[in-house]
């Protein structure tokens, strides 16, 4: 938990997750034509206090809870199967959230819902942010301020509900801090199967016995060709100059972007601070931009809809009438599998992104969208938005998985055959070492000492805690979190079994100790971070109970050839 507060606190208050009854499983949801899942008029939306949740309150709260993953995320939810029943679940717990704040009075203050507001756009203009994001995707501006407001709401109820967790005992908090920042100095044995290729000879005939008994290894899996459409942004611009042009106050944003993010925020490609004239140049060519991929989004769209109302429009070949009808250029990737290709899309990105390290690629995003089409719906009609461009993606074949003949994979069976060897002989070494070394240490040897008999390769590692996250210099055949994991359970002057995943063998040499200086200086920025945490899991209690005892009932679930005659 402690190395992950600091990460995650801009969106703690979004992290707050209920548990509810058993009984708030899923609904029989269809799709409309931006693709999202979307709850069915009929049927019953669950209770609360055995009085029906009204259907009007539930698709609001279930466009809310959209609104909410993407401001979490960075993206929109997909449109699977388990993330709709995840967001059902969270609309109707929204739905009683917001009933209690109703009974309980509490009604966000202006000030609130802006300073609400500004977290989740911070410099982005407000109107392109409904433009390029909101409208694409189904919702309105509309949806937008009724999330906020009502987040807003939230963030206070938490505040009232959790009112006894707020308290913090420093010393407990100084004796946390202390545990997640006490740096430990290590050294790392390493046995990397590299250093014993040379070892490993191939007997004749040692080859094809490889290949045979691992034939699994070289059999080409299952592999999927795409037909997409890319509508690029590059395409829009003159629409965008266009919409630009419109704009009478676009001097001013482009210097409120200039100014608000600092005038040295604008470099050139050798990250020098840009002149003031340049860099207003370049804010203007990314406004400019950010208006195409809108328009673009909007093209995607549009697309969609005229596709949808076509007679079999999940075939292939109405797609490609469609797009030759709209003199659209219709592409073809080339094979790929659930793991390797679709580099024709290496250099695009998911748009938005609030967390780099968390966000998924656009390639990872396509291939999970790829995996979802079958051969009764092979084209997907919900757009998938990039950075560069929106797609509209189809399947347009599916490539049996073969076994590779011998001959054909030579080169790559014999690589494996050494490397194979040589892992096996870089664990033997490895657990020989451990045995001298615990026996050294015994006799009060130093470990480096041991090292140097053995003629063992010896890495020194930078000090981390924790909670650091990245080591700068840390050799890139040692792992970081690998090293905390293990490190953390040592005594100084003690050693780690040989780990045979990571050909290793970590030593602790010492603990230095504590700064005083920097713990003063961060300990009440760590204590509020704890009382945020302490607040979520009171608020989470809380909200059990409540539940509990106001009958809280989500939507039943439902049988599909029930839901289906309905």
């Amino acid at each position: 938990m402690f190395g992950t507060i600091r990460k995650h606190q801009t969106w703690l208050w979004l992290l707050i997750i209920v548990a509810v009854s058993a009984g708030m499983l899923m609904l029989f949801t269809n799709t409309d034509v931006w693709g999202n899942r979307v709850v069915t008029a009929k049927g019953e939306f669950g209770s609360i206090s055995g009085k029906p949740i009204d259907q009007t309150e539930f698709y609001e709260a279930y466009r809310e809870t959209r609104l909410q993953e993407f401001m979490r995320s960075g993206k929109w939810p997909g449109n699977e199967e388990n993330v709709s029943r995840m967001l059902e679940r969270q609309a109707a717990n929204r739905v009683y959230i917001i009933h209690k704040m109703r009974e309980m009075n509490i009604v966000a203050s202006d000030k609130a819902v802006g300073l609400m507001s500004q977290e989740h756009l911070h410099d982005y203009p407000y109107p392109q942010f409904v433009q390029n994001f909101l409208l694409p995707n189904g919702l309105t501006a509309a949806d937008y301020e009724r999330f906020v407001l009502h987040e807003a709401g939230i963030r206070q109820l938490v505040a009232t509900a959790a009112v006894s967790s707020r308290f913090v005992n420093p010393k407990e908090a100084e004796t946390l801090w202390k545990k997640e920042n006490q740096e430990i100095d290590t050294k790392v044995a390493l046995f990397s199967p590299s250093n014993f290729l040379s070892q490993v000879a191939v007997t004749n005939g040692a080859l094809e016995a490889f290949y045979t008994n691992r034939q699994s290894l070289y059999r080409l899996p299952e592999r999927t060709v795409l037909s997409y459409i890319a509508f690029s942004a590059s395409n829009y611009l003159a629409e965008a100059d266009q919409l630009i042009a419109q704009r009478t106050n676009i001097n001013d944003v482009v210097s409120e972007y200039y100014f608000r993010g600092g005038t040295n925020v604008w470099k050139d490609t050798n990250g020098v601070p840009l002149p003031e004239v340049e860099a207003k140049a370049k804010i203007r060519d990314e406004l400019r931009l950010g208006e195409a991929r809108g328009v673009a989004r909007r093209a995607a769209a549009q697309f969609g809809n005229e596709l949808i109302v076509l007679p079999e429009p999940y075939k292939l070949a109405t797609l490609e009438k469609l797009a030759a009808d709209k003199k659209l250029v219709v592409q073809t990737t080339q094979p790929f599998d659930h793991q390797s290709g679709l580099d024709e899309f290496k250099d695009e990105r998911v748009p938005m992104t609030r967390d780099e390290e968390e966000q998924a690629s656009f390639v990872q995003v396509l291939r999970q969208k790829a995996m979802t089409l079958t051969d009764e719906k092979p084209v997907l009609i919900n757009a998938i938005p990039g950075y560069n461009a929106v797609y509209m993606i189809a399947r347009k074949a599916k490539i049996p998985s073969e076994l590779q003949p011998f001959d054909k994979v030579k080169a790559k069976v014999e690589e494996d055959y050494k490397n194979f060897f040589a892992q096996d002989l870089a664990r033997k070494s490895g657990m020989a070492f451990h045995t001298n070394l615990t026996n050294g240490l015994m006799l009060k040897k130093s470990f480096d000492e041991i090292a140097a008999g053995a003629k063992v390769l010896v890495i020194d590692v930078p000090p981390f805690s924790p909670s650091t996250r990245s080591l700068t210099n840390l050799d890139e055949r040692v792992n970081l979190r690998l090293l905390q994991n293990f490190a953390d359970k040592l005594e100084v002057g003690q050693a780690s079994p040989f780990i045979p995943q990571a050909g290793v063998i970590i030593y602790v040499s010492g603990r230095p100790t504590i700064d005083e200086k920097k713990m003063a200086a961060e300990l009440d920025e760590y204590i509020g971070t704890l009382r945020q945490i302490r607040q979520g899991d009171a608020f989470n209690n809380w909200f059990r109970r409540q539940a509990e005892k106001d009958r809280l009932q989500g939507p039943p679930q439902r049988d599909n050839a029930v839901s289906a005659a309905n």
